[in-house]
């Protein structure tokens, strides 16, 4: 289905989807970690731990929630689902913040994570297909920073003028919000084959790829493991400025965290839109760009400590990250174009990076506890580094890029 084909109200629904999904989905992320720790007075090591909780749920049920998403027809229910969850998790935060409670709430936002993503990639490449893809997933991204922006600059001013705890019920409204967008994209625009990237001759049924061999494919394994790296030095990047801010100034943490969040998500709004563009004519040097970046932008944060310029580094996330969320996806969409195996993918790319994010997460809060923030962040720009290097060496430009993937009839081995 071309995109001008699709219903105006379905597309129209996928920009709300993405707008308001965008701090929804981490469960107001990272200012659990400031109201932890200037709030709570909770120690970074057993911040650490919380914060990685997500990351580990989700390493133990992407794939499955992946495998899930390509095989139901109810996507729009899941992410209703998970909302709700979130919703939950929110609010028990702020009702009980010992350790368990918080730990809780964390694996269901882990849970959730691993459905948001994936489902609504799923929805948009069902509805407008493999060849509007770039540009529609530079759309989504575009709204989604758009979202997170205007989430951080309310998160902001509820955290400084009202309360922490705010923070936390404005998600839980923002939750309520994101069910009613989801109602707004028709399940009879969904082509559901095209949803899973299963592809089918004239007159023959839609095939998949075995799983075994698709998971197998050299390509496919060094894209997961130089996205992985690329996670393990910068998912506990944001959560330690945080911290961070809020030793500087505790007061205004909030408002300097929210500054950092609306620097970043303001530039990766045109930077998403530019990367589908950009992307149309091939994606590895594209996302180089957010590689080299990273390791720059965790080395201005370990020597600087005025709070006006490490808001202003997080031009440079805005920048990566924005890069990151498009091409990332349509690299995933290249790698299983045709095997019907789309979702599943994502799972094991997002496996992987969970995996790597809790591990960075928790190590970094040692690191940070007996050797400081400085050390911590030096570590993680060098892992950056690396990952950078592995990722230009190995990868391969994906843009029609053709798997060699023996083929299985949709409907066999339970799909």
């Amino acid at each position: 289905m071309a995109v001008m084909e699709a219903n105006t109200r379905s597309l129209k629904g996928l920009d709300w989807v993405s707008l308001l999904m965008s701090d929804v989905k981490d469960g107001v992320g990272v200012y659990l970690s400031v109201y932890l720790l200037t709030v709570r007075h909770w120690s970074a090591d057993e911040i650490g731990i919380v914060i990685a909780a997500p990351s580990i749920i989700g390493l133990l049920v992407q794939a499955p929630a992946g495998a899930l998403i390509d095989r139901t027809r109810h996507k729009r229910l899941l992410l209703i689902g998970a909302s709700l969850i979130i919703a939950v998790c929110c609010l028990a935060v702020v009702v009980n913040s010992s350790f368990y409670s918080v730990m809780f709430s964390q694996l269901g936002v882990g849970f959730t994570q691993s459905v948001y993503a994936p489902c609504v990639a799923a929805i948009t490449l069902g509805i407008v297909g493999q060849a509007a893809l770039s540009q529609r997933i530079g759309r989504n991204e575009s709204f989604n920073h758009l979202g997170n922006m205007l989430a951080a600059i309310i998160a902001g001013l509820i955290g400084r003028y009202i309360s922490y705890e705010g923070i936390f019920y404005f998600a839980i409204v923002q939750c309520l919000l994101l069910v009613g967008a989801v109602l707004l994209v028709r399940e009879q625009d969904i082509d559901h084959d095209l949803a899973r990237g299963a592809t089918a001759e004239a007159g023959q049924p839609a095939s998949v790829a075995g799983v075994k061999e698709l998971l197998a494919n050299r390509n496919i394994l060094v894209f997961t493991v130089a996205i992985a790296l690329f996670h393990f030095a910068n998912a506990p990047m944001l959560p330690l400025l945080g911290q961070k801010l809020g030793l500087v100034d505790q007061k205004n943490s909030s408002l300097y965290l929210s500054g950092a969040i609306i620097v970043a998500q303001g530039v990766m709004i045109f930077v998403a839109k530019y990367a589908g563009k950009a992307s149309e004519n091939g994606r590895k040097k594209v996302l180089l760009v957010a590689f080299l970046l990273l390791p720059v932008r965790a080395l201005l944060f370990a020597f600087i400590d005025n709070p006006y310029v490490l808001t202003a580094i997080q031009l440079l996330d805005g920048i990566g990250a924005g890069l990151l969320g498009v091409v990332t996806l349509l690299m995933i969409a290249d790698l299983s174009n045709g095997t019907g195996r789309f979702n599943l993918l994502q799972g094991v790319v997002y496996s992987a990076i969970g995996l790597l994010a809790a591990l960075s997460s928790i190590g970094v809060g040692y690191v940070v506890k007996y050797f400081g923030y400085s050390v911590g962040f030096c570590a993680l720009a060098g892992m950056g580094a690396l990952a950078t290097i592995f990722y230009w060496l190995l990868v391969p430009e994906t843009k029609g890029i053709e798997l060699a993937v023996p083929e299985v009839a949709l409907g066999a081995q339970g799909d």
